[in-house]
């Protein structure tokens, strides 16, 4: 029936209510317009718009369409935004991998360290650790800063017998972060004292804090009855504790740069470990430049 440039030029004159407004958003002639939502009129068989003056009118058979066109268009966008995301990365950068909650808390460190080498040419990507990875191994990124995949049983598979080399550089326990003066005058030191208030889970995190994973501890202390949200991101759920929406276990250095006026940080008697690694496919040739910063930040190794 009809293609996709009739079905956005269609989608576009009911979204902006005229033809002028259609043809100042797709960039093109008023009267190419009216001739192609003319001529799709024809092709289906019925209007699509009664003219008002200087209006447009949509006719219900218009309104029941544009649902539809609208998920057209989402689908195209989708389709575009997909496609620049596999477009190759620049040769000339160094094309960094890393979670969010590490950009914002770790790389800054790292960068700051660093300033008085070249910065230039740095490109970072921010995803979660399982897309980081897939890049990787499809050598996309020269290098990717994360929590160790291999703490998880998901990602100690994925990493056994591959190419990636792995350098510890930051070893630490979680603590629990929670809104101001909640826990002040409560018992704070074990997980089971936060069982029955509000928390917020971390979710689609490869580390899993640590061995044993937290799932497993919120069974045993019964926290679990009592999540109250979820974040995919260590900087998400300090957001929300920030808000005092609940509690939450972060690595320590998203809890060190919480708002310190609006979250108390308690270190917990449970070991929940993780560690944050610097990685890099071995069998993707290193530039120069490359070399010189996966070189520099595996020498702070511990000093983070």
């Amino acid at each position: 029936m009809l293609n996709s440039k009739q079905i956005e030029i269609f989608y576009h004159i009911y979204k902006e209510g005229s033809i002028t407004g259609a043809a100042r958003s797709l960039n093109v002639s008023q009267p190419a317009l009216s001739k192609s939502i003319s001529y799709t009129e024809r092709k289906l068989g019925f209007k699509l718009f009664n003219r008002d003056s200087k209006k447009l009118i949509p006719t219900d058979e218009a309104n029941e369409l544009y649902e539809y066109a609208s998920m057209v268009i989402f689908q195209l966008d989708s389709f575009n935004n997909k496609a620049k995301d596999l477009l190759p990365l620049s040769l000339n950068d160094i094309n960094i991998g890393t979670t969010p909650s590490i950009m914002q808390t770790l790389m800054p460190e790292i960068l700051k360290k660093y300033k008085s080498n070249d910065v230039n040419g740095f490109n970072f990507i921010n995803l979660n650790s399982n897309e980081l990875l897939s890049r990787l191994f499809n050598k996309s990124l020269d290098i990717v800063i994360c929590f160790d995949p291999a703490i998880s049983h998901r990602g100690s598979n994925q990493l056994e017998d591959s190419n990636l080399s792995k350098k510890v550089i930051h070893k630490g326990s979680h603590v629990m972060i929670s809104p101001k003066n909640f826990y002040k005058d409560k018992p704070h030191t074990e997980l089971i004292h936060f069982a029955n208030y509000p928390f917020i889970e971390i979710t689609n995190l490869i580390s899993f804090y640590g061995v044993k994973s937290l799932t497993e501890h919120f069974k045993e202390e019964s926290i679990g009855n009592n999540i109250v949200a979820k974040s995919s991101s260590y900087t998400g759920a300090s957001a929300l504790v920030e808000l005092s929406i609940g509690s939450a276990l972060v690595d320590e250095h998203t809890a060190k740069n919480c708002n310190k006026d609006k979250v108390d940080v308690f270190k917990i008697y449970e070991s929940l470990p993780y560690k944050i690694v610097i990685l890099q496919n071995q069998t993707k040739a290193m530039s120069d430049k490359t070399k010189k910063f996966y070189e520099f930040v595996e020498s702070l190794a511990n000093k983070l």
